[in-house]
């Protein structure tokens, strides 16, 4: 049978570019993950945005392919005549497909006329892939991040965190990244041309790490959050204080989303090294006055509580000369009293990685915890380097003998169970064995203000394009008590990580916490599922630091935006909508979450004031011309943690809604009633109705109000 060639179709190595006749769109193909850009679409328009016409606006349309002999290209093009009038005789759209990718033009347009393609993305499953810049400039002090398939006017690239693979859209004019949640697909729109291109190794390349995809399969799907021994009571941690707090957080916090219990190193540290811990305690032997049921008593009582039990542990030292000492004395490499041990052991003797590590690691299951907390790890590093001479094997890198422990740890407890390494300041601990444990603490303590605004903001700034791609990364613990802020300190520290999505690790005693800084607490829970946007590492400014959640929900689309003070005195802060919040030209309400107050509708910037130390938190919408939502208290996010879905009826002039509210808890949701509207019941103040929810049970409330159209 003969058959006449269709040249619709050009594919040079891995990338490729089909045309159908049909439609006239086009979909870009790449190696093994198939169609990765379908059903584009190019038009035409003109300087102001006015549509002139498409290429299946011709009537006459043929297809050319071509290759040089030697060339390193394939170019496919499909010339259209006979079009509408405001066409010219004939343009062309050239597909050329290289080694580097896919670039598209529209050929023969007159000056004014700008080609404008569209289309859907294919790449990875919808979990893992999300809308990034990969080399955006500026924004010292800035970090954005998403929860849901959200994009910005700065994105040009979706990262496929499951692959370490992005693919990068441009065209010579402007790239815009979207979603639709009607086609459950990514967006895009450029103007002036259209490329493809595919980007291998992302982060591996980009950092330098071994590069592993975060495991949700864990004992945490989403951040943890919950209380720990260690900042809230120190050497006072016993049994005990342990229930009591456990107790407390499940009367106060467990139905806002705490998780999780954390007994730290107490239980066999009896205070500083320096006091000579009795030997009788060791990593086998809890100290028996603090936990005299033992830790799988403390466990079971945790978990009948409906908690998550975890664990702190240091198996690569010892305190004293203690039993475990003297069984693998000829495995310690190095003796130096340090805050967390004494007597190091040799990570590269064979005892210590095929028994010593499995045997600790296996003895935290049996004893009932789901999440662990591995600690001393920098220090680990460090003697290994220090007494690398004295090491059994030498030959061995410090690096390679502290991935094999790591390794051996993850396999004892299997891939369900969470390892968190307790990394520290330095980034050598946080990112050599990232690729094997779930999260990472990030920075020291952060005890007072001055240790959070290093060890908490300037620690995350840098490391946070790890979170939720990598791992977790954990800022160590939220201290809210008098002793260390006061009351807008206290929101500045619970406000920065809950709308970055870290572990809220609880290091206040609930059973002296004052109450209005236990609401603080609630406001921040549960953790969201949150991703960065900016796959780079950034400094503070010394000014402010700024935090810009994107978020998408199927009902809507809005920001959360966080302004941190980093002055020693009061500071005044513009924003721009479109240079700082990346946000289209339009108009947008602007909501002050903590003072519950309407800032105004606003097309360019609007400027805070705030004190040293405080922070303010603003919803950032778009003005819709009609009754909206605005905000609600129930959690700082303002909607995307409550809200299930929110219906505007233009025929009856009702905003409905469906939240999910917390037996007892204040919860309130704020609508906006623009000129023209007027509430059927109620009374707005600033142009603001508030809504109180029938909390009386836990669950979910369908909340109404109902408005009139007054004459122009």
């Amino acid at each position: 049978m003969n058959r006449i060639p269709e040249n619709t179709y050009a594919g040079y190595f891995d990338y490729a570019v089909r045309i159908c006749p049909e439609t006239r769109h086009f979909g870009c193909l790449y190696g093994h993950r198939k169609v990765i850009a379908r059903d584009i679409s190019v038009s035409v328009e003109d300087a102001h945005g006015t549509r002139l016409f498409g290429i299946e606006d011709f009537r006459q349309a043929g297809y050319e392919w071509e290759q040089p002999r030697y060339g390193s290209w394939v170019r496919l093009i499909l010339r259209l005549r006979q079009g509408p009038e405001t066409a010219p005789e004939e343009v062309r759209l050239v597909c050329s497909v290289s080694r580097e990718g896919i670039f598209c033009q529209m050929e023969g347009l007159p000056e004014g006329m700008v080609p404008v393609f569209r289309g859907d993305l294919n790449w990875g499953r919808l979990e893992d892939c999300f809308a990034v810049s990969l080399d955006r400039k500026g924004g010292g002090g800035h970090l954005r991040s998403a929860l849901g398939p959200a994009a910005s006017a700065a994105d040009d690239t979706l990262f496929d965190r499951k692959t370490d693979e992005a693919l990068r859209i441009s065209g010579s004019k402007k790239t815009c990244l979207g979603f639709s949640w009607e086609r459950n697909a990514y967006t895009f729109e450029t103007r002036g041309g259209f490329s493809a291109a595919v980007l291998r190794h992302v982060y591996e390349s980009r950092f330098g790490v071994l590069y592993r995809p975060i495991n949700k399969r864990n004992t945490f799907p989403k951040p943890p959050a919950g209380w720990m021994t260690w900042y809230a009571v120190q050497f006072d941690a016993c049994e005990e204080t342990v229930l009591e707090n456990a107790r407390r957080q499940k009367e106060y916090l467990q139905d806002y989303g705490a998780d999780t219990i954390w007994v730290d190193w107490e239980w066999y540290h009896s205070g500083n090294p320096n006091l000579h811990p009795p030997e009788s305690v060791s990593f086998f032997s809890p100290d028996p006055v603090r936990y005299p049921h033992g830790l799988g008593y403390v466990a079971e009582e945790i978990r009948r509580l409906g908690f998550v039990p975890a664990l702190w542990v240091g198996p690569t030292s010892e305190p004293a000369m203690t039993a475990l000492c003297r069984e693998f004395e000829d495995a310690i490499c190095a003796e130096r009293q340090v805050w967390c041990g004494q007597y190091f052991f040799d990570i590269t003797d064979e005892r210590i990685v095929e028994e010593l590590i499995p045997r600790a690691f296996q003895k935290v299951r049996e004893w009932g915890y789901s999440a662990l907390k591995w600690d001393c790890l920098p220090l680990t590093l460090e003697m290994a380097d220090r007494f690398h001479g004295l090491l059994k094997h030498p030959e061995i890198s410090t690096e390679e003998a502290f991935r094999t422990i790591c390794q051996v740890a993850r396999e004892t407890v299997g891939t369900d169970f969470y390892m968190l390494s307790c990394s520290g300041e330095n980034d050598r601990p946080v990112l050599t064995a990232a690729h094997i444990f779930d999260a990472a603490r990030i920075g020291g303590d952060v005890f007072r203000w001055k240790e959070f605004l290093s060890e908490t903001v300037g620690r995350v700034l840098r490391l946070y394009p790890y979170h939720n791609v990598m791992l977790y990364c954990d800022p160590d613990n939220v201290v809210l008590r008098p002793e260390f802020n006061d009351f807008e300190q206290a929101k500045s520290r619970i406000s920065f990580i809950s709308l970055l999505g870290l572990p809220v690790t609880i290091g206040d005693d609930l059973t002296k916490l004052p109450m209005d800084r236990m609401e603080l607490l609630r406001r921040a829970l549960p953790t969201m599922d949150i991703h960065p946007m900016d796959i780079r590492e950034t400094e503070p400014n010394g000014k402010f630091a700024l935090i810009n959640l994107f978020i998408s929900k199927p009902y809507e689309s809005w920001n959360v935006v966080d302004v941190l003070n980093l002055q020693e005195g009061e500071g005044e802060f513009s924003l721009s909508l479109e240079q700082d919040l990346l946000l289209d030209a339009g108009r947008y309400l602007v909501f002050d979450y903590w003072n519950r107050a309407l800032l105004g509708v606003f097309d360019k910037d609007f400027t805070v004031s705030l004190g040293k130390g405080a922070s303010g938190v603003y919803a950032v919408r778009r003005l819709a011309g009609r009754p909206q939502l605005v905000s609600t208290t129930r959690h700082i996010t303002q909607g995307a943690a409550d809200v299930e879905w929110v219906r505007w009826d233009p025929a009856g002039f009702i905003l409905e809604g469906k939240s999910q509210v917390v037996k007892g808890d204040d919860s309130r949701v704020f609508l906006y009633v623009p000129e023209g509207y007027r509430p059927k019941e109620g009374r707005c103040s600033d142009r603001l109705l508030e809504l109180v929810l029938d909390t009386s049970r836990t669950g979910p409330v369908v909340w109404r109000a109902e408005f009139l159209k007054e004459n122009p």
